[in-house]
């Protein structure tokens, strides 16, 4: 079965629905995840379609696949996180959205390296988030369903940072992309403030998060 429903950007293509997810988070664990889940849909549902821009616009058959690869991906991740959100309680999350919207729409901007440097950066802030939330003692790593749908979605986008960091490295310098890179990661960290409470709620230091997000990986884009 498919449905149309999107977090951040329209009814482009169809999704696929998850099966129903057995949700066992208390009252205000769940709401607090009904915040973030639309945070990081915007997320998935941007990188497919970014990554199906790439591919459709590389040169190289190998790499177009892969890139075509990931983007099936996101939308699998999509249509995980909108079962998750439709297993918690109803949250006004709209001005979230609508910033997180403008943060990807930003992330595209430039050549096709420093969208994939920006990608990287982005991907491993996104397993940043997930690893936070699947801390062990915290609210997520005890609920088994919700804490194996996070740690599936933080294994996929692992390899995205990889494949997104490889492109860069080995069609040029990577030293000259750390600055978009970085305020990529900038401003992930500015969208993450408004969710601060949420993450407050799962046991997530917001401030800490938003830090360790500001900072750039060493070795990111250097061989």
């Amino acid at each position: 079965m498919t449905t149309a429903t999107t977090f951040c950007f329209g009814a482009s293509r169809a999704r696929l629905r998850a099966a129903p997810l057995d949700v066992r988070l208390g009252a205000d664990a769940a709401s607090a995840l009904a915040t973030l889940v639309p945070l990081l849909g915007c997320g998935e549902e941007a990188a497919a379609i970014a990554f199906d821009g790439l591919a459709a616009r590389d040169g190289d058959p190998a790499t177009a696949v892969a890139l075509r690869t990931i983007a099936e991906e996101e939308r699998v991740h999509d249509s995980l996180l909108h079962s998750l959100a439709e297993a918690l309680p109803a949250v006004s999350t709209e001005a979230l959205q609508q910033q997180a919207r403008r943060f990807h729409i930003q992330l595209g901007r430039g050549s096709t390296l420093a969208h994939l440097a920006r990608i990287a950066a982005i991907d491993a802030g996104v397993c940043l988030i997930l690893s936070r939330l699947l801390r062990p003692g915290g609210p997520v790593s005890a609920d088994t369903a919700v804490a194996q749908m996070l740690a599936r979605i933080r294994r996929d986008e692992t390899r995205h940072v990889r494949l997104s960091r490889a492109l860069v490295l080995e069609r040029a310098e990577g030293r000259p992309f750390e600055d978009v890179a970085a305020a990529a990661r900038e401003a992930l960290a500015n969208v993450i403030t408004l969710a601060a409470d949420a993450f407050e709620g799962l046991a997530v230091d917001p401030a800490r998060l938003q830090a360790d997000l500001r900072a750039l990986p060493q070795g990111l884009l250097r061989a």
